[in-house]
């Protein structure tokens, strides 16, 4: 029995003060056999395999929530739900509204953010996501009415703003192509015509209207090493209409971000400086590098390389900073040899744009020391180089 398809008499139990003394009972994430088989006869098989499947998915989702032990889940819920810290921070661009829906609203990830200091609703076409959207909300202190409805009939008209997070799994595979999903983008638009002020998650790859970048802006998003989302704001949650925002999200909560209305020519060195920057995922995904590299006088290493560099570091979270302390042949055995030489026994390895695998070239270097330092293979303006650095702020 999985939470995605339940009865929904047993969902309503599994968000009740009866289950909540059971979750109470267990020390443990997983169930044993004998634990199992002494809750099938006490709850029935149903509701014991609910219990089973939600305390693995709690421990799961600590990932994500941190009250995630009084939260329910499904799988795929839980995959596809905003984290805490980037939900919370797509809440302030909300503002001043008050009242908010948020279509296809799936575990309440989004709307639990929203909730807090609003009057919000939650519109999912499964009513076993709706159950569990409303008392992940009410796990945060959040009342919310949830409503099992087709998110393209909503009446947003009726809000101050709204956001969606289209199914991407309409065709039971991921996409993005926009047309794919549901609510579609023709029954988006409909939407948009009942009410512009909109906040519209996607995948970071879709590709977006022309319509939808001429009203709004689009911003990408990442935390934890990855771009997460593409939201697209649109009416008065536009800061800048059409304008295109790289924001990174911390375990904290912060946020750093850079945005530009406009594209910058191809930044490129004429030679390697002092540092070599590292774009973060975001500022890749929104094709923002060269503009950045303007605002802080810096180049790539080459014209199709990802990697920034100058003589100064970059402190922003949009950036991962090296300084350059020398450029290397791509010889493990000379490598090596130099690595041994300055005491260094411990690497990081990044490689971009070479066909090498970091762990297996790892593996074959010998290190011998107790310092510290990055190697990173890269093509550059003199070829195929190990570039020996030290990471800013390690």
């Amino acid at each position: 029995m999985s939470a995605e398809s339940a009865d929904l008499s047993d969902l309503h139990w599994l968000v009740s003060e009866e289950a909540a003394e059971i979750f109470a009972q267990q020390s443990s994430p997983q169930l044993s056999v004998a634990q199992l088989a002494q809750l099938n006869r006490e709850i029935g098989p149903p509701r014991a395999s609910l219990i089973s499947e939600q305390l693995e998915l709690r421990q799961r989702g600590k990932a994500k929530f941190s009250r995630a032990e009084q939260m329910f889940f499904t799988r795929v819920g839980l995959e596809q739900a905003t984290d805490e810290a980037i939900a919370a921070y797509k809440a302030t661009r909300f503002g001043a509204t008050t009242k908010v829906v948020d279509l296809c609203c799936g575990v309440g990830g989004d709307l639990l953010a929203i909730a807090d200091g609003r009057t919000a609703v939650g519109v999912d076409l499964s009513p076993q996501l709706a159950i569990l959207a409303a008392a992940n909300c009410a796990a945060y202190g959040n009342k919310v009415t949830s409503q099992s409805i087709d998110a393209a009939s909503a009446d947003v008209g009726s809000f101050d703003a709204w956001h969606c997070d289209p199914d991407r799994r309409a065709e039971k595979r991921r996409t993005t192509q926009l047309d794919s999903f549901s609510p579609s983008a023709d029954q988006l638009d409909e939407l948009l015509a009942q009410n512009n002020n909109a906040a519209i998650k996607l995948a970071p790859a879709t590709q977006v209207p022309v319509e939808w970048r001429q009203q709004g802006e689009l911003e990408w998003i990442s935390s934890r090493r990855e771009c997460r989302q593409l939201v697209a704001w649109i009416g008065d949650l536009a800061t800048m209409p059409r304008a295109r925002r790289a924001t990174h999200v911390d375990k904290e909560g912060a946020a750093s971000t850079f945005v530009a209305a406009d594209d910058a020519d191809l930044q490129v060195a004429g030679e390697m400086g002092e540092y070599l920057l590292e774009p973060n995922p975001a500022l890749l995904a929104a094709d923002l590098v060269d503009a950045f590299a303007v605002e802080h006088h810096l180049g790539r290493i080459l014209p199709r390389s990802v990697y920034l560099t100058g003589d100064a570091p970059v402190d922003s979270p949009l950036v991962a900073a090296f300084q350059v302390h020398d450029q290397l042949p791509i010889d493990r055995k000379s490598l090596s040899k130099r690595l041994k030489e300055q005491g260094i026994g411990r690497v990081e390895i990044k490689v971009r744009g070479l066909d090498i695998r970091p762990e297996a070239f790892l593996k074959k270097l010998r290190l011998s020391g107790d310092t510290s330092a990055t190697l990173i293979l890269t093509p550059t303006p003199s070829g195929n180089r190990a570039i020996l650095c030290q990471r800013v702020g390690a």
